[in-house]
């Protein structure tokens, strides 16, 4: 899968010196800036739909999580995959490219960072999305998924060591064609490579800790909460209570989108944001 023509790719530095890949449209004086976040593990060719819908009348830049995706087989400090380490991220991201205030999109376990970042740069953020957020609201049987449920017991289990590790990597590994293939392309990549999944499920430890609830209720940006009465990952009841808890935000379910609409052309999530944008201007 290719990136759109109008996308460079390219290299920053963060904070603590990480180098992180991002894609940034062709920069247009005076457009506005979309910065959005996207699922930890994934590459950026997953956001080429996305891309191609809002260049033309916005800015767009968007990363690949720290790390996860390392090619080598390094090891990694514990607080490498910390909330506030993303939430650095965030913000070297801006500083390098000259951004003074986003629309924030935050999709997936990118509604989270989104969330924690709108809270440590409020200045950084006009205006928050969250779209089909993974709150991990686990304890909560109503906000919560059997999905959810399952894969917080995989990547809890890959954490413990090397053994447990190798016997979840195998297990993924035999299901993984079945289980993703009505998924679009790259969904499965932190699955593949033992050392993508052992990243991935130290990151996910700590995710887990993140008090979304309170950041959520936090939060002074006109926020839009996104979800979809088909999205069996994260469901609609956990979207509605963030949606409570954030004091100036609306929220917008589609009945007919699953988790993954927003990756696809034709996209009923992409007109839902841009009818919400529009609306904010007038």
């Amino acid at each position: 899968m290719n990136l759109g023509l109008f996308l460079k790719k390219d290299k920053f530095t963060s904070g603590d010196g990480t180098s992180i890949t991002c894609a940034v449209s062709n920069t247009q004086e005076g457009r506005p800036w979309i910065v959005i976040l996207i699922p930890f593990g994934l590459r950026l060719e997953i956001l080429k739909a996305f891309f191609d819908f809002f260049e033309p009348k916005y800015q767009i830049l968007g990363w690949e999580s720290r790390s996860i995706l390392d090619p080598t087989d390094r090891k990694f400090p514990e607080s490498e995959f910390s909330i506030d380490n993303h939430v650095m991220d965030f913000q070297s991201a801006l500083s390098i490219h000259n951004i003074g205030s986003c629309i924030l999109v935050g999709y997936c376990s990118g509604a989270g960072i989104a969330l924690a970042a709108a809270n440590r740069f409020p200045d950084l953020v006009g205006s928050l999305i969250l779209v089909h957020g993974e709150y991990l609201m686990l304890d909560d049987k109503v906000c919560s998924t059997q999905f959810a449920i399952e894969i917080d017991s995989l990547l809890s289990l890959a954490s413990k060591g090397e053994k447990q590790l190798d016997q979840v990597f195998k297990k993924i590994d035999s299901q993984r064609i079945e289980s993703f293939s009505e998924r679009p392309p790259g969904i499965d990549l932190p699955f593949t490579s033992i050392n993508y999944l052992r990243r991935y499920a130290a990151n996910y430890l700590h995710y887990k800790k993140g008090r979304f609830g309170e950041l959520a209720s936090s939060i002074s940006q006109k926020t839009l909460v996104m979800s979809g009465a088909l999205d069996a990952q994260v469901g609609v009841a956990s979207s509605e209570k963030i949606h409570n808890l954030i004091p100036d935000s609306e929220i917008y379910t589609d009945p007919a989108s699953d988790h993954y609409d927003i990756l696809r052309e034709d996209s009923n999530t992409h007109v839902a944001i841009w009818n919400y944008l529009y609306g904010q201007r007038q």
